[in-house]
């Protein structure tokens, strides 16, 4: 064709010429065969390309429409999800005379297409080839739709996250970030800058948890705190850090759902779960399987191609991070095994701290604009970041202290932990010749400094929105004139305290049960009085489990 263009150009330099693609399976004798010569030239007025800018106008999920030559289509009710099947009720409104016809039609089959348009060019005066060539490309946009729905319904989130904020000049500049030196104090910084005021100890702990879940050691979270003491708030502010493409934010999870995810849906992912005591036992024990075994399998009845009933195994690969919380974190012991535990900060300091944030917020004198580039940048460093197994050389160099609950759990939590910081370090680390990432002390180092309330709160007997309470109602105790034998009550003690009826009943019922506190006074009717029967010294045993951890670094 292009040979023949060239010559013709040469005879007729003055015409221009141009190319026309037919339709596919068609050539002019076909189409003059099929459409007629009004057809024909029809098609020479306005070519395949110029047709193909039309569109569907999506009025709702039961109405479409398309302005075709010969009048308007509406497609109404739901399309047909068979993808062999395109069998619609069509309204078309005429052009000059506004009137509607409507019938229904199998637009994939041609038979049915073309003796639908005879009989209305014969009883309502269409012209049949026009009708027939509007159909036709209805039928291609609405093919078009159709694909891009099921699209949508296997990848619910596609890349447009990734497109949009990983340009080459923000994958250069993630690169580089991650390059710098001080990288987890830049990376602080950054996440005070997205809005997480205070809670230091938990944030930089939380963004490497979450950032594990594309890695070969994907981790998980479990925020206990306080009804109201802004647990969600924390896991919600660490997901919006993290490429929106790989976040499933669950605000429920029904007893069977997680049985029913397409085989790798859940690979490559962070879930977040708003309120873990919203779960039943059948749908925790799902996901405690997810967290551990890494696929759920469930046998289930199927009808086979013969319609015979039989059975059939269905797996769920599952390959992810999460971050969770719940107020009751004491109740889910095999849950709190496969997560690392930590509490928000319910000081008053804290609380003072969140306030003015607000308050600046509201204000308008809080910058907004900082704080989506911050995130922007945090996504795209988690973006940049490839895959690699670890190798940790002192991993045997490194022992936990033995009082830890759930010792064996906490290890490989741990040394997982170690790996992730590696792996964020990556543009810093050494990579060995099987192409493993080599962690270095100050890996070590920074792990313990990072995960060391985890620690703490798997050696401590309490959980830590009950040992923050413990603490508060020793000093006040001790401030007494009686010291360490001051008798008190639940209403005395959430009045002085600040707290509400119901956390201070859990406290104390808690308390009681394990032994700290013993009621000395009064009835189930009067109340009660209790004296503060152990006085641990939960400083000390810090203190003791730091210095011993530090001695092991120095000899690393």
């Amino acid at each position: 064709m292009e040979q023949i263009k060239s010559q013709l150009q040469e005879l007729r330099p003055e015409v221009a010429l141009n190319f026309l693609q037919l339709p596919d399976g068609e050539n002019l004798n076909s189409m003059w065969l099929n459409y007629g010569t009004d057809g024909l030239l029809e098609f020479l007025k306005n070519p395949i390309g110029e047709n193909h800018q039309a569109s569907l106008e999506i009025h709702s999920d039961y109405k479409i429409s398309y302005k075709g030559k010969t009048g308007t289509f509406f497609i109404i009710g739901t399309l047909p999800m068979d993808l062999g099947n395109l069998r619609v009720s069509l309204q078309i409104l005429e052009q000059s005379s506004q009137k509607k016809h409507r019938l229904k039609i199998d637009l994939f089959d041609t038979f049915n297409v073309q003796y639908q348009c005879k009989e209305l060019s014969e009883k309502h005066g269409f012209d049949a080839n026009l009708l027939e060539a509007d159909l036709v490309l209805l039928t291609d946009l609405l093919e078009q739709y159709r694909e891009s729905l099921f699209e949508a319904e296997i990848n619910p989130i596609t890349d447009q996250y990734s497109a949009k904020e990983l340009t080459p000049q923000a994958q250069e500049k993630a690169v580089e970030f991650l390059s710098k030196a001080r990288l987890l104090n830049n990376i602080d910084k950054l996440l005070e800058q997205t809005g997480i005021v205070g809670e230091e100890e938990n944030r930089k702990l939380l963004f490497v948890l979450a950032s594990s879940y594309k890695m070969p050691y994907p981790l998980h979270g479990l925020v206990q705190g306080s009804s109201g003491e802004g647990k969600t708030h924390l896991i919600n502010s660490m997901a919006e850090c993290m490429p929106q493409e790989d976040v499933m934010n669950m605000t429920r999870i029904t007893s069977k759902s997680l049985y029913h995810y397409r085989e790798k849906e859940l690979i490559n992912k962070l879930i977040l779960i708003q309120d873990f005591d919203g779960l039943d036992e059948e749908a925790q024990f799902a996901f405690r399987e997810m967290q551990s075994a890494k696929f759920l399998t469930s046998s289930t009845v199927v009808k086979d191609m013969f319609g015979n009933t039989r059975g059939k195994m269905k797996q769920v690969q599952a390959h992810f991070a999460s971050l969770t919380a719940t107020t009751k974190a004491e109740v889910y012991y095999d849950n709190m095994s496969r997560s690392v535990v930590l509490g928000v900060d319910e000081s008053q300091e804290q609380t003072l701290r969140i306030i003015k944030a607000q308050n600046l917020k509201i204000a308008g004198i809080s910058n907004s604009e900082n704080e989506q580039q911050a995130k922007q940048l945090l996504r795209n460093c988690i973006r940049v970041l490839k895959s690699y197994d670890v190798v940790n050389p002192f991993a045997d160099k490194l022992i936990l202290p033995l009082e830890a609950k759930m010792l064996r759990r906490l290890n490989s939590q741990f040394q997982n932990f170690v790996s992730q910081l590696t792996i964020l370090h990556q543009y810093q680390r050494k990579i060995d010749a099987k192409g493993r990432l080599l962690a270095t002390k100050e890996d070590i180092q920074n792990a313990v400094e990072i995960f060391f309330s985890p620690i703490i709160i798997k050696v401590d007997e309490l959980d830590k929105s009950t040992r923050q309470f413990f603490e508060l109602l020793k000093g006040y105790v001790k401030s007494k004139a009686n010291g360490s034998t001051y008798k008190f009550n639940t209403r005395e003690v959430r009045q002085e305290l600040n707290i509400s009826k119901t956390s201070a009943f859990k406290y104390i019922q808690l308390l009681k049960e394990l032994e700290y506190i013993q009621a000395v006074e009064g009835s189930e009717n009067k109340g009660y009085k209790y004296v503060i029967s152990y006085w641990d010294n939960m400083e000390k045993l810090k203190s003791k489990v730091k210095a011993d951890l530090e001695n092991q670094l120095k000899n690393l």
